[in-house]
């Protein structure tokens, strides 16, 4: 499984518009004059916290009933401010009964709250009020998604997807899902639509960059992180380049950074993993020659020719895999930082190469042959912890690269 899906990463779509026509079904007028103009220019922002501070004090001057509750409820939502949405949203459901987003927003505030019952209990009841509402279904789907239980995680996904296939917070959704669940190929497949339908979602690229390394596409992998690093270097530069925009609205520049260094981090894993990768595949391949040679005998003509495809093979991949990387990436991958990492996975590989040539060539007993073994074994382990800290995982006590 790639890092794609973490506990600690619930997708929850972004609705605002679908929260503001709502408002403005009900609440048309729901706070007059400078109060409700500055609430709206503050939240097309995604500054939700002052619009929250906003509402609130609307709230105070001109009483709780000129204040659309869902809405309040909403931007505390976006605020983390979890107990005081919840305040507003439980008389938002009790007010409009039959409005499915107050429902939603309940659910998404209780499950926040790890109030998890409670918050697929309103979640159902969103879906039983719109039920061709293909997001819900998926949000349904992301609560259940650890569950051991797959095919109602499964079943859940699958209406998601037959309800709004052309949604790509939906494709991008179930992806996760599926990759979490080791489904890699129709992950892949769903990551590839969400990245069709809106070409600009970094996370989409993050996770279609993690899945094609897991899938063993390891240029691919560094392809697309590449090119989602770029894209975000350009939007910094862009916003770097308005002045008087970033101005108006102080975060961006500051978010766009923060973006930037996250895609940077990105490329740096996958260019890392590139080389250890690699050098992974050649410890598959002196495991299985190790083992054919020790309950079949190679005799010494069959050993040239083994060791002469293996290694044959293997230099044709590793060559072809390097070249159909774009030219800045094979730069980058010996650039300043990298280069130890680069030629200490080439120089173990040549190693492990050399190694099981000489086990070819000789006659070895079978406890011989079980001492290469755990030799191969050292290998991945050291394999295996240098992986999880390339990817910034703890394992066996490794903590995250710096």
């Amino acid at each position: 499984m790639s890092d794609a899906a973490r506990p600690s990463e619930i997708p929850s779509p972004r609705a605002r518009g679908r929260v503001l026509q709502a408002v403005n079904k009900t609440w048309p007028g729901f706070i007059s004059g400078a109060v409700e103009g500055r609430a709206r220019d503050l939240i097309e922002d995604d500054r939700y916290e002052e619009a929250a501070d906003v509402l609130e004090m609307g709230v105070e001057r001109f009483g709780a009933a000129s204040v659309s509750q869902l809405l309040l409820a909403w931007c505390l939502h976006m605020a983390e401010r979890q107990e005081a949405a919840l305040e507003w949203a439980v008389p938002a459901v009790e007010e409009e009964p039959e409005n499915a987003d107050a429902h939603w927003l309940r659910a998404n505030i209780l499950f926040e709250l790890g109030r998890a019952d409670e918050a697929e209990e309103s979640l159902w009841r969103a879906v039983e009020l719109t039920p061709d509402n293909g997001r819900y279904y998926m949000q349904l789907a992301w609560y259940h998604y650890e569950d051991q239980e797959f095919t109602k995680t499964r079943e859940l996904v699958e209406q998601a997807l037959e309800r709004a296939s052309d949604d790509a917070w939906v494709q991008h959704t179930a992806g996760r899902i599926y990759d979490h669940h080791l489904r890699h190929r129709r992950a892949h497949a769903h990551y590839a639509r969400a990245l069709e339908l809106d070409p600009d979602d970094a996370a989409v690229r993050d996770d279609l960059a993690e899945l094609l390394q897991t899938r063993g596409r390891l240029s691919a992998g560094v392809r697309v992180a590449w090119e989602t690093a770029q894209a975000a270097e350009r939007e910094k530069a862009d916003l770097d380049a308005g002045g008087e925009e970033a101005a108006v609205e102080p975060g961006a520049v500051g978010d766009a950074v923060a973006v930037d260094a996250d895609e940077e981090s990105l490329y740096e894993v996958t260019l890392r993993r590139w080389s250890w990768r690699w050098y992974e595949w050649a410890l598959r391949a002196v495991l299985l020659l190790n083992v054919i040679d020790w309950i079949f005998p190679t005799p010494l003509a069959v050993a040239a020719v083994l060791s002469g495809v293996l290694v044959a093979v293997y230099a044709a991949g590793w060559i072809r895999s390097l070249f159909v990387l774009p030219p800045q990436c094979r730069r980058d991958l010996v650039g300043k930082g990298r280069r130890g990492h680069f030629a200490g996975a080439l120089v173990r590989t040549l190693l492990v190469f050399g190694g099981i040539v000489l086990v070819l060539f000789g006659e070895l007993n079978a406890l011989q042959h079980l001492g290469i073994l755990a030799l191969i074994i050292g290998g991945y382990a050291e394999w295996y912890w240098r992986a999880a800290q390339i990817s910034g995982r703890r394992v066996f006590g490794a903590g995250s690269e710096q």
